[in-house]
């Protein structure tokens, strides 16, 4: 029997070769893809392990806090905390450090925004002329968001005499107009000057805005921002303010230091001396509380002043002087009166910040604390996309209880970009005296911190990183110091449990705060004891202390333990103040995806084995079946001289064994030197199973044609090898037409192409597709590194090989049917057709099983893509119908071999066979 399958072998070399070389791809293809496989899951779990945890495993917010889009999408909003003020009590706080497997648990407290204000002296001293009046005009604007909104601000005025001045005169209540000081012009002569409205409709409104400085040379006394005061004469000019939002949050010092390491932030100053209270100062009938507070070294407001200062003529300022209390005179002086610009100066918010942090070293009062709601979306036309719900302000929303400073209109210096659309409700608690004392609660640094120092300060999830989001088309969107605003600095004052409570008395702050004294803490981060990465233990362990403390709390529980972002889009509107309409790029964050993709690397693996396997299955089904056709003479032959049904069964199934171990062994060859090529493990037990492998395979596929070889009847000696196939009763005027008629006939052989071709395909076009969508990554990213299931070289080189396969099994298909029609050709021949229509004709059957595998293998390609990444985007139908015309193209070529076959036909011989 081996010699005659040797003989065999030798004798019809060409369908020999040809199966042999088939399944030599798919063992190389085989082998190398096991290799990069390997490679890929220990790169992939590797890095997951080293980003699966960072501060925290686990957080826990009040029920409710999730917004729709996050249960929706199993999302973690960016900026999570806004919005959020309270919620969780105490005594929940204590449940959850309770709960089993919990290690540390870190409360934060949000209790709202202070409004702190720098003040910047722009001095004018070097342009002042002794014993002359002096007046200028401070103009001033805003820019913000990158340029897009450019305010100009209501211009302020300096005013300096060489008389001495002192405090303004004592008004009646509801007076509609003030003077800002008393000027002596004489012993005998003196009167209230720089008049100003003493309301205003709202803090935005231009009498809100303008500020009125009045110096004197003489005695170096002068009203500035807080009362006549001494000073010095350099210090003479403007005391500009830049108001700043600033987020206060109560901490466990203990548990915040051993989960994100605060304590070694601390770039100046000193860490909270354990859970630190507040200091009581003053004395018996002034007592007041002054809590310490730990800033941020640094602010993400992108914001920016330009400030310029303008000397009015020297009769201005003699004609504003001597209009003393005359509102309606004065400001028609300082409307008409123009003048040579003498200074200008820009201040970023950068330098406004640290100027801040300076003055906040001494103690400041608190008039006010302020308070946001949370965020709202709705869902837009565009898929994916989300659109940020406006809510209204109240335009009192800045106002205070006592304002004896600053213009005297009753309302505070508020943020020029605060009057600007608003996305969060907006609320005001003003601070009046408490009964009992202390009666005040005022601030004071102790120290900075840098955020940027904080474990896992790079992630959405870190409530101390500064938000951002990437604007379509170039650009990126901060925050730009509107507390009501989409963007919203984290928080950025620090302070601890016990001394923060002072910001939640209601004798001090209003009833509104009951709730939130009630329930202070807004969120908690756990770490979970005994996690050391994404294994399965350890996520367990995550799981259990998770339910645990959803059970016995009642909040809202998320594991954010191998998170990862995951962009959404956002669509925000014009705003009032003319941002221009933009769509937004944020991170936020999905919960669990470091599973998912410990999970679909192996998926992934899975199907690229399964689509190489299947295509070298079917490839060699049809080969082999080829065989059996063609031989049923010589079958019938060894039936008609006794060998029994299991002897030819053995005999062809031999035969292919044979054939599947030395294309193992070609195969081997080739992916050693291409695996070490690419960098991958192809040895060991890899090239150990190939030539088993490679047999094994073979055998499978070979089984059904071997049992049809055993059915040989001994007739078949005597009928030709020859396949009729199926006819047709409609006559064929073209050459296209006689090619579909030939795919027909033999409709078994033509399937076996069209779904060898279109599984290349579809394995193309899903590798496209996802590429296309998640640029190489099929479930995105993990904690901010592309360690996610990518696409990899060898991945092409398995769906290269299955192509390969295909194109083959196009060629077998053609060769077969040329060789079952071989009669047909050379009657064709002898009528007169030449051997271009005969080309023609064979290159148009391989177009039409190009056609039907290409087209199919790419819509299911395309629809699998779409399941699997959940999104259909603009580029993946390009690339389903990029990778369909891969697939006729290939079956094009694969037509070319039999086209060529075809010449070498001799018309003679075939007739006289016939």
């Amino acid at each position: 029997m081996l010699r005659l399958i040797a003989a065999e072998l030798r004798f019809r070399r060409g369908r020999a070769l040809a199966l042999l070389a088939g399944i030599a791809v798919a063992t190389a293809s085989f082998t190398v893809l096991t290799g990069a496989s390997q490679s890929s899951k220990l790169e992939v779990r590797g890095q997951v392990a080293r980003h699966f945890r960072t501060a925290y495993d686990v957080l826990v917010r009040p029920r409710g806090a999730p917004s729709a889009l996050e249960r929706q999408r199993g999302l973690v909003q960016q900026n999570f905390l806004a919005g959020t003020f309270g919620g969780i009590t105490m005594d929940q706080l204590k449940t959850i450090r309770h709960a089993p497997g919990v290690q540390i648990a870190a409360p934060l407290a949000i209790y709202g925004y202070i409004m702190p204000t720098a003040q910047i002296t722009l001095p004018v001293a070097k342009h002042l002329k002794p014993k002359q009046r002096a007046l200028f005009r401070l103009r001033s604007s805003w820019t913000a968001d990158g340029g897009a909104i450019h305010l100009r601000d209501a211009d302020s005025y300096i005013y300096v005499t060489p008389n001495r001045i002192q405090a303004p005169p004592p008004r009646a209540v509801g007076t509609p107009n003030q003077t800002r000081a008393t000027e002596f012009f004489s012993s005998q002569s003196f009167a209230g000057i720089c008049p100003s409205r003493s309301s205003a409709a709202s803090a935005y409104a231009p009498a809100a805005r303008r500020w009125l400085w009045c110096w004197s040379t003489d005695g170096t006394l002068g009203r500035s921002d807080y009362g006549v005061e001494r000073h010095a004469p350099a210090t003479i000019g403007a005391r500009v303010q830049y108001p700043f939002p600033l987020l206060v949050a109560g901490i466990d010092p203990k548990a915040e230091a051993a989960l994100d390491g605060a304590d070694r932030a601390v770039v100046s100053g000193r860490w909270f001396k354990g859970d630190e209270d507040a200091q009581l100062l003053g004395k018996e009938y002034t007592k007041f509380r002054v809590m310490p507070i730990l800033a941020a070294s640094t602010t993400p407001t992108q914001l920016r002043a330009d400030y310029a200062i303008d000397q009015l003529p020297r009769a201005a300022a003699d004609a504003y002087g001597r209009a003393k209390d005359d509102t309606t005179r004065a400001n028609r002086i300082l409307r008409a009166a123009s003048g040579p610009t003498v200074a200008r100066r820009t201040i970023t918010a950068t330098d406004a910040y640290n100027v801040l942090l300076r003055q906040m070293r001494a103690v400041q009062d608190v008039p006010g604390l302020w308070t946001t709601g949370p965020q709202r979306y709705a869902l837009t036309a565009r898929a994916g996309t989300v659109r940020p719900l406006v809510a209204k302000t109240d335009r009192f929303a800045w106002g205070a209880a006592s304002k004896l400073d600053g213009t005297g209109t009753g309302f505070i210096q508020a943020p020029m970009l605060g009057r600007d659309t608003g996305y969060r409700e907006f609320r005001e608690h003003l601070q009046v005296p408490a009964v009992p004392p202390p009666y005040f609660t005022m601030t004071k640094v102790v120290g900075t911190f840098d955020p940027n120092k904080l474990a896992g300060a790079a992630r959405a999830l870190d409530p101390f990183h500064a938000p951002d989001a990437q604007i379509e088309g170039g650009g990126t969107l901060a925050p730009d110091g509107n507390p009501a605003g989409y963007l919203i600095a984290p928080p950025a004052l620090l302070t601890t449990l016990k001394a923060g409570i002072g910001l939640l008395q209601p004798n001090l702050f209003g009833q509104e705060n009951d709730a939130q004294a009630a329930a202070p803490i807004s969120v908690v981060r756990v770490r979970v004891a005994g996690v050391t990465g994404p294994d399965k233990a350890s996520r367990e362990r995550i799981r259990l202390a998770a339910e645990a403390i959803a059970k016995r709390t009642g909040l809202q529980v998320d594991v954010t333990a191998g998170s990862s972002p995951t962009p959404v889009n956002v669509a925000l509107d014009r705003s009032k103040l003319g941002r221009p309409a933009a769509t937004l790029r944020e991170g936020w964050t999905r919960k669990g995806v470091a599973t998912t993709i410990l999970n679909a690397v192996d998926r992934k693996s899975v199907a690229l084995f399964f689509l190489v396997l299947l295509v070298c299955a079917l490839f060699t089904i049809n080969a082999t079946s080829a065989a059996v056709r063609s031989r049923s003479t010589e079958l019938g032959i060894l039936a008609c001289v006794g060998w029994p049904a299991r002897k030819l069964f053995t005999y062809m199934l031999t035969e292919v064994a044979l054939v599947g171990a030395l294309a193992g062994l070609a195969g081997l060859l080739v992916a050693l030197p291409l695996g070490a090529a690419l960098g991958l493990p192809v040895g060991g037990w890899r090239a150990a199973a190939a030539i088993p492998g490679a047999t094994l395979l073979a055998l499978l596929a070979g089984t059904i044609p071997a049992l049809r070889a055993a059915r040989a009847e001994p007739l078949a000696a005597v009928r030709p090898a020859v396949r009729t196939g199926r006819t047709t009763r409609r006559g064929v005027r073209s050459l296209a037409g006689l090619a579909r008629t030939n795919l027909v006939r033999v409709p078994g052989r033509s399937v076996l192409g069209v779904a060898s071709l279109g599984v290349g395909v579809f394995a193309l076009t899903a590798l496209l597709a996802v590429t296309a969508a998640f640029r190489g990554a099929v479930v995105g990213t993990v904690l901010g590194d592309a360690v996610a299931v990518q696409v990899r070289t060898a991945d092409y080189l398995a769906v290269a090989a299955t192509l390969v396969l295909g194109a083959l099994s196009v060629a077998d298909v053609l060769y077969l049917n040329l060789r079952d029609r071989s009669a047909e050709i050379a009657t064709l021949r002898a009528t007169g057709w030449r051997e271009r229509q005969l080309t023609r004709l064979v290159v148009f059957e391989g177009i039409g099983l190009g056609l039907l595998g290409g087209m199919g293998g790419a819509l299911l390609g395309l629809g699998a893509a779409w399941a699997f990444t959940g999104q259909l985007t603009t580029t993946m139908p390009l690339v389903a119908a990029a990778a369909a015309g891969c697939g006729i193209l290939s079956a094009v070529l694969a037509s070319l071999p039999p086209a060529a076959a075809l010449r070498r036909l001799n018309t003679a011989t075939l007739l006289a066979e016939e």
